[in-house]
């Protein structure tokens, strides 16, 4: 504050009058007003020289001053370093969002592997020729009633001639994937009976229509796809119930195979035969 007061000190005494008003600012304006022609020194006696006039101008302002460091100065609210900082609300805690759980899906039942999951179609052979690089293997084309007949290799040049394949009307296992036999591109398999010392086809009924689907009565559904067949190993699992009775008749777990108006029979009438 004294430092205040010496730098205004040239100020004031270039600028001092013998006749002067001096303003102390105080927060209600308060104004004091002094003639120094009229002040007595600070010896009691009336000033009579600059130096005196100056010394008690100083005196004024140090008075005035002091009264405004007891309490009486002014208070500038926007300077007011005393203030205490706003404080930031904390945010709301955020609540993790809990992932729904998927629905887990219902136990399905599994699917019964029977012989309704086999496409058996009647067919016709129209041309057959022996395979050229293995020596038990024919080559056969198949009607099932398609727009392009079937290339099949069957391992039947032990018990049969090509020429008697032709012509011939048979029992086409169609649901089954193309894979290449030595080297020729077989798709599909004929249903032959075969036991210990023989190996013959299973005829569909005359009057069976070529393509049409080969029935087991109480086994109804559609078949499986060609992927499905390979991949659930249906053949593994519905073969071992597919034989010829006493009769030839084919039969799936005791119940005939049928097509038109009648069952089909392994050639010849081989009874208690596998089919496959």
């Amino acid at each position: 504050m004294k430092l205040l007061v010496a730098a205004l000190l040239p100020t004031i005494a270039s600028a001092f009058v013998s006749t002067a008003t001096i303003r102390a600012p105080t927060r209600s304006a308060y104004v004091a007003t002094t003639k120094l022609a009229a002040a007595t020194g600070p010896t009691g006696k009336p000033a009579s020289s600059k130096e005196e006039d100056l010394e008690l101008t100083l005196q004024i302002i140090l008075e005035s001053l002091a009264t405004q460091d007891d309490g009486d100065a002014i208070v500038d609210d926007d300077d007011d370093d005393s203030a205490e900082p706003v404080q930031e609300q904390p945010k709301a805690e955020q609540k993790p969002k809990k992932k729904k759980k998927k629905s887990q899906p219902q136990d399905m039942a599994p699917v019964e592997m029977d012989v309704s999951k086999l496409d058996i179609r009647v067919g016709v052979i129209q041309e057959a020729w022996e395979h050229e690089e293995a020596d038990k293997l024919f080559c056969e084309k198949i009607d099932i009633g398609e727009e392009q007949p079937r290339e099949i290799a069957s391992g039947l040049r032990a018990f049969y001639k090509a020429e008697d394949l032709i012509g011939k009307r048979v029992c086409v296992l169609a649901n089954l994937k193309s894979r290449k036999l030595v080297g020729f591109p077989s798709h599909g398999m004929v249903l032959c009976a075969s036991n210990d010392d023989s190996v013959v086809f299973v005829n569909p009924p005359a009057d069976a229509a070529i393509g049409e689907r080969v029935a087991c009565d109480g086994f109804e559904g559609e078949p499986a796809t060609e992927n499905a067949v390979q991949k659930k190993k249906v053949l593994d699992k519905v073969f071992p119930d597919l034989k010829t009775d006493s009769n030839g008749v084919a039969s799936y777990k005791g119940i005939p195979l049928t097509a038109g108006s009648g069952s089909c029979v392994a050639e010849g009438g081989l009874a208690d035969a596998q089919v496959s």
